[in-house]
């Protein structure tokens, strides 16, 4: 995810009402993730994500009608995910399985640090609980932004992968984290420790089921020999 977290002691904010993003808001956006960011998203991008309500889970903190705040995440079909995104799911629970992927997280300068961002997020993880085919929830984020990683692992975000240069900002490359929050039963592959362990006990089943077998076809065996 792209997250803005820099902090000011601006006026708070505690009125403000949650909702979707909308076609209205396209303007408002572009000047937002312009300031926040360091990523350019083309135009199409806005307008995907404030129409394409089936791919994109949006929302914004609003207050006297100006986004305060917003995040964007992107509901991604197993069958259609990259190869390191599948990677995050244990193979058994990928069939008709969806990955929420956060894209960009942020709050205007003067209303940060006042919990609207734990808002918006815990909205998104709230919504998603009425989804059970959402196994998991993940971002990325930059391995310096230190307060992002604090934030995160608040919320339960546990780290899965370490990403070196994923980001290239002004020319200059940023590695990063992978962090995923599992929901609804979804869990990690098995680790190959776990793959030998599984192996073994399925060679060590096999074994002491043909023992059982033998050793009970055996004693049948010699019963039949003393009684004729």
């Amino acid at each position: 995810a792209v997250v803005s977290t820099q902090s000011t002691g601006m006026p708070s904010c505690n009125n403000y009402e949650i909702r979707a993003l909308n076609p209205g808001d396209v303007d408002e956006l572009k000047f937002l993730h312009k300031q926040w960011f360091p990523v350019e998203y083309p135009n199409s991008w806005y307008q995907d994500i404030t129409t394409n309500t089936e791919r994109y889970l949006t929302l914004a903190a609003v207050h006297e009608d100006s986004i305060i705040g917003l995040v964007v995440t992107e509901l991604r079909q197993s069958k259609s995910c990259t190869p390191d995104e599948i990677a995050l799911l244990d193979r058994a629970q990928l069939r008709d399985s969806i990955l929420t992927y956060i894209m960009t997280l942020g709050v205007r300068q003067q209303y940060r640090r006042q919990g609207i961002a734990t808002v918006l997020v815990k909205e998104v993880l709230s919504r998603l609980k009425n989804m059970p085919e959402v196994k998991g929830v993940y971002l990325h984020v930059m391995a310096s932004n230190k307060r992002a990683i604090n934030f995160y692992e608040m919320l339960g975000f546990g780290c899965c992968e370490f990403i070196p240069h994923y980001y290239s900002i002004m020319g200059h490359f940023q590695n990063a984290y992978c962090y995923i929050l599992y929901m609804h039963d979804g869990q990690p592959p098995p680790s190959p420790l776990q793959v030998i362990l599984n192996s073994l006990r399925g060679v060590f089943s096999y074994i002491y089921t043909l023992w059982v077998y033998v050793y009970i076809a055996t004693k049948s065996k010699i019963r039949q020999q003393r009684v004729t």
